[in-house]
């Protein structure tokens, strides 16, 4: 018995350490996301414009945020709330977002993604979306408040709220906490 409790016990630890190391392999897509849309309606109409994508929140393989997209001008643009999920492969996205429709897509690239909207019924409709993640405008001067030639997580925050964790993961090379101006570049660049 106590054989059987001992295996029961450490069959479920190994499970509990691979089940997180499996979810810590979910792509990080917190941040901005923008692009072209092309959409057709049912009755032919294609238009093309822009929309933003924004995920602000994220944990493991679900996210949520919202899209902004242009209808006609910068000045008249929409906003919609979205949920979405990472599928197990870590490539494939699904969203529901608002009323009507579904988008699911697939992350073409460590910065791209391409997202596919359906609508059936009297609104019927066909979006595709064509998205990269916002490049980072900011330089490493702007961002080191302090001056002192290393910009540290904190700094960060204050410029990229969104995607302080993520800079800090992938530009940390050498993993000391800060961020030296040849470590900025070289990811900034690297993208």
């Amino acid at each position: 018995m106590k054989k059987m409790i001992c295996c029961s016990l450490v069959a479920l630890v190994l499970m509990a350490f691979s089940s997180s190391a499996f979810a810590a392999d979910y792509p990080e897509v917190r941040g901005t996301w923008g692009g072209i849309v092309k959409l057709i309606t049912k009755d032919g109409d294609v238009r093309e414009n822009k929309a933003v994508f924004v995920i602000n929140k994220q944990d493991g393989a679900v996210f949520s945020g919202y899209k902004i997209w242009f209808v006609d001008t910068k000045e008249n643009a929409l906003t919609e709330p979205f949920c979405g999920i990472i599928d197990a492969d870590g490539v494939t996205l699904y969203f529901a977002e608002g009323d009507d429709g579904y988008t699911q897509g697939t992350i073409t690239g460590k910065q791209t993604m391409s997202l596919y909207y359906l609508e059936s019924g009297r609104k019927a409709k066909a979006i595709y979306y064509q998205l990269e993640r916002v490049r980072f405008t900011r330089g490493f001067i702007d961002i080191d408040k302090d001056g002192n030639k290393t910009i540290i997580r904190s700094e960060i925050v204050n410029v990229y709220p969104l995607n302080a964790e993520r800079i800090m993961r992938e530009a940390d090379l050498n993993k000391d906490g800060q961020l030296s101006k040849k470590e900025w570049e070289t990811w900034k660049n690297g993208k």
